[in-house]
């Protein structure tokens, strides 16, 4: 961080130590490293996933996974059918009764 472990006694925080601490709980360190030794493990023929090897992956994989909106709305129909509307083709997703709204 680039200043003294004194300094920085001092002059944090309390909330934001818990912050670091919740942080490093959820991000162990060396966490990177192990992934790469398993990657490298894989290419030696190790079948096995790098959470079962590592303790600080598994700490990882198990954290709730967040939703990408954008990433959600690409595999969704709707975003489909919106790719598929372009320059007057009719819009299927719309019909009511095998027709259209103001369908003429």
């Amino acid at each position: 961080m680039g200043i003294p472990v004194y300094k920085l006694l001092d002059e944090m925080p309390h909330d934001e130590l818990l912050a670091w601490i919740s942080y490093f709980d959820k991000r162990p360190i060396g966490w990177r490293e192990d992934l790469r030794t398993a990657y490298i493990m894989r290419a030696f023929g190790d079948k096995r996933q790098p959470a079962e090897i590592f303790p600080s992956i598994a700490t990882i994989a198990s954290q709730p996974k967040k939703i990408d909106p954008v990433s959600s709305l690409s595999k969704s129909t709707l975003f489909s059918k919106m790719l598929g509307a372009r320059k007057g083709d009719k819009l299927d997703f719309l019909k009511v009764n095998n027709e259209l709204p103001n369908d003429t």
